[in-house]
């Protein structure tokens, strides 16, 4: 029974972190002027708030898709990439929403190219700041995208 109630709560945290990451980041954003100029990034709950979905540059050539979700206890982000590859990163705990690598799927050789670490940080002004590191042959190369809110949108 304690097994049980331990796994509950281990489900519940799962869900109060995945809400969480919905409640501060759900909408349309695009880069500010002091960013890469016009990328849009959409983040979208769907399947009744089960899951999340980033969709970068949506409705252009060179859109990619990134899905978070529940897996019991932790939050993971599947990262479709247009390099072909994705990435799976999970949530690391503490403060903030920092996914770290856990393991990919049509990535034969690890040194090869990957999103290794993303981080969303909400900022107190409403802003959004987006970190990418990507790997490659054992170095990280690592971006940051600051991103407003598209007024209206939630």
């Amino acid at each position: 029974m304690l097994a049980l109630a331990c796994a509950g709560d281990a489900q519940a945290a799962g869900a109060d972190a995945l809400d969480r990451l919905g409640e501060a980041i759900a909408g349309r954003w695009t880069s500010s002027v002091d960013g890469a100029a016009g990328v849009r990034i959409d983040y979208t709950a769907i399947s009744r708030g089960s899951a999340l979905t980033e969709a970068w540059q949506p409705d252009t050539p060179g859109e990619t898709l990134s899905v978070f979700h529940r897996d019991g206890a932790r939050v993971l982000a599947t990262h479709y990439c247009a390099q072909g590859n994705q990435p799976r990163l999970a949530l690391r705990e503490g403060q903030g929403f920092v996914f770290e690598f856990a393991d990919a799927t049509n990535l034969a050789d690890a040194s090869r190219s990957h999103l290794h670490r993303l981080e969303l940080v909400p900022n107190a002004d409403g802003s959004l700041d987006r970190i990418e590191t990507y790997r490659e042959q054992g170095r990280d190369e690592t971006s940051r995208l600051h991103l407003v809110r598209v007024a209206g949108t939630r």
